[in-house]
């Protein structure tokens, strides 16, 4: 196994491609130099080995240089999403007590003749501290070791291999775990990562992918389908494409199937912060089916009362100020991860949704996701998200938000097909109609704004 370590990954395979960016192929060697330039940097900032640093990388090689730069260091990178309010910003800060904060600028002055500093820690050490989306009434930080990131590059590994051509294109920050899992599997792996900066723009991250022959690429939902909703060109697979990694979010069997129609190879993929990214990942021989994949080898997945619970060593040692004692952690050590789901027949997981969003009507438990998955399948529905809302007879009263395409939506339609396919106490009540659904940083839909967002707007079904 490689060592998580730019310097030693230089030694290996300097002439080896490590970061393509604005159309320049940086190899190892020349990125390790500029690690270099960002170690005299942090020296003269005073920052020791294994002091904490905070900083919001993004997808461009300063930011990835800095990231190095600390994992040569044994400093435990806080990550702060660029997007942050002031407000948020500040919370984290205080919780995590980083011990300097800095920004991803490295400076142009050459590096001071001081030998750096090797990694001399152990594998336990935190690599990193990522803030979860605070679907458990708050983001909290968990650390990540050096163990959990390399025990998911193995796991990776064994699912879909690596080979030579391999680039992996990043087009989500690495200041969230789902982007820093790519930077760090390829250093582990030597390969090589493509980098596309700024806002999710469906038409560049083509023109990127085709350009620099990109194997790899890890979406959310909605940024394959905004991908597949582009028409000057239609996006079609290259050949050199081997997978497209679907998740952070539900991946509708609608969307599925488009992309199973585009010839796209689309692997669902389940996973969690505090699972260093991937639990379960399809193969290439169930893209386009049902279900998450199977657990990935090294890891187990349990389901009790309901619950997905996960073990092994890709699993953070705990949040910031507790160890792996108490919630959400099982007496014999598995890790509740807050979701409901089953086993298909095949072996694949088949996620239901968080337990905090199930909706009781009635005394009917209702999963919003199984509902928004069958609107999603209606005729003239691009998407839906389905939430409730108080009501004095049922307890919850079950509504939904839909974006419709005008030409191909009928009300009526809808009806008749609700009453044929769903239990009376799964069908919404009362529907609103938005041009598109809130997403939070992480691209998910953001339950709460969708709610705000349809406030006086909800009308009978």
């Amino acid at each position: 196994m490689h060592e998580l370590s730019i310097l030693t990954a230089a030694d290996e395979a300097p002439a080896g491609d490590c970061l393509i960016a604005d159309g320049r192929v940086w190899s190892y060697a020349d990125v390790a130099a500029r690690v270099h330039d960002a170690l005299a940097s942090l020296r003269a900032q005073g920052i020791e080995p294994g002091a904490r640093v905070a900083l919001s990388p993004i997808a461009d090689v300063d930011s990835i240089c800095c990231l190095f730069a600390l994992f040569e260091l044994g400093c435990p990178a806080v990550l702060l999403h660029p997007r942050l309010s002031d407000r948020e910003r500040a919370v984290i800060l205080a919780e995590a007590r980083p011990a300097h904060v800095i920004t991803t600028e490295i400076s142009e002055t050459a590096a001071d003749g001081q030998p750096s500093i090797p990694f001399a820690g152990s594998v336990d050490q935190t690599l990193a501290i990522a803030y979860t989306s605070g679907s458990r009434g708050g983001p909290r930080g968990a650390r990540l070791s050096r163990r959990a990131f390399l025990a998911s590059e193995g796991a990776h590994a064994a699912n879909l291999g690596w080979i030579p051509e391999d680039r992996w294109l990043l087009c989500m920050p690495p200041a969230h775990v789902g982007g820093l899992s790519i930077v760090t599997r390829s250093l582990i792996a030597r390969s090589c990562i493509v980098l596309s900066p700024g806002a999710f723009d469906p038409a560049e991250v083509t023109r990127l992918m085709a350009q620099h022959q990109v194997t790899l690429l890890s979406v959310v939902p909605t940024m394959l389908r905004r991908l597949l909703s582009l028409e000057e060109p239609i996006w079609t697979p290259r050949t050199e494409l081997r997978a497209v990694l679907v998740g952070g979010a539900p991946f509708p069997d609608a969307l599925r199937e488009l992309a199973a129609k585009r010839g796209i190879p689309a692997l669902a993929t389940y996973g969690c912060t505090e699972a260093c990214s991937q639990i379960t990942t399809q193969s290439l021989a169930q893209g386009g089916q049902p279900g998450s994949g199977a657990p990935l080898p090294g890891i187990e997945v349990r389901i009790h009362a309901g619950e997905i619970e996960v073990r092994g060593d890709v699993l953070m040692d705990g949040y910031l100020g507790e160890d792996r004692s108490g919630a959400p952690w099982t007496p014999d050590g598995w890790l509740c991860t807050g979701d409901f789901g089953s086993f298909l027949p095949d072996g694949q997981l088949l996620v239901q949704g968080r337990i905090d969003d199930l909706i009781v009507t009635g005394g009917e438990n209702v999963a919003p996701q199984e509902v928004e998955a069958w609107l999603e399948s209606a005729p003239g529905i691009a998407s839906a998200c389905v939430f409730s809302l108080p009501h004095d007879d049922w307890g919850e009263e079950v509504v939904a938000a839909l974006v419709t395409d005008s030409t191909r939506y009928s009300a009526d339609t809808l009806r008749a097909q609700l009453a044929d396919d769903l239990a009376p106490h799964k069908r919404p009540k009362r529907i609103c109609m938005l041009d598109a659904l809130p997403l939070n940083r992480s691209g998910k839909v953001d339950r709460a704004a969708v709610e705000a967002a349809c406030a006086g707007q909800l009308r009978p079904i």
